[in-house]
């Protein structure tokens, strides 16, 4: 919650991982502060990153019964965007031009919309890698390290970065 230091956390699947994150950085984001970049991009607060569509989507689930994204103006509740691949790409930005507070995204799409300029990570003030291990089993590496290295993401001390996963190696832990 301090924002100051980053978080590395494995627990058991089923052990309430996706609140563990998604809570604390939701009550840390202001009612109605949603930022754009200057060049209309989504400009989200918070990205997750998740290495497959089915898992995205379960924590977009989570994210907008979290935040109660279902209110409307200028004082509604943060809104969760999920963007990944095999999906009709248009629907997707239609949803983010709606405005992204917590975007959830598979490393592949998001590369795809920040190189197209979609969307920015020049407001991430907290990134959030879940399945961190799955990310890097699965090739998702390269994609990643550009994205954090490469792109327009806060530098790693102006930014929380958490690290979860079910299945850490032992060498890791």
């Amino acid at each position: 919650l301090d924002k100051k230091n980053d978080l590395m956390s494995c627990a058991q699947t089923g052990s309430g991982k996706t609140c563990a994150f998604l809570v604390p950085v939701i009550s840390r984001l202001d009612d109605g502060a949603r930022e754009g970049s200057a060049t209309g991009a989504a400009s989200p607060a918070v990205v997750v990153m998740a290495p497959t569509r089915e898992l995205a989507i379960q924590i977009h689930h989570e994210a907008r019964r979290l935040a109660f994204d279902d209110a409307a103006g200028p004082a509604a509740p943060p809104r969760a965007v999920v963007v990944y691949g095999g999906a009709d790409a248009k629907a997707q930005l239609r949803e983010l031009a709606k405005g992204c507070d917590i975007l959830v995204a598979t490393p592949g799409r998001l590369t795809d919309f920040v190189d197209r300029g979609v969307v920015s990570l020049s407001n991430t003030k907290h990134l959030i890698l879940d399945e961190a291990d799955r990310l890097l089993d699965m090739g998702f590496e390269p994609q990643t390290r550009k994205l954090v290295l490469e792109r327009d993401m806060p530098p790693k001390h102006a930014r929380q970065t958490l690290i979860f996963s079910a299945t850490f190696p032992a060498s890791i832990h």
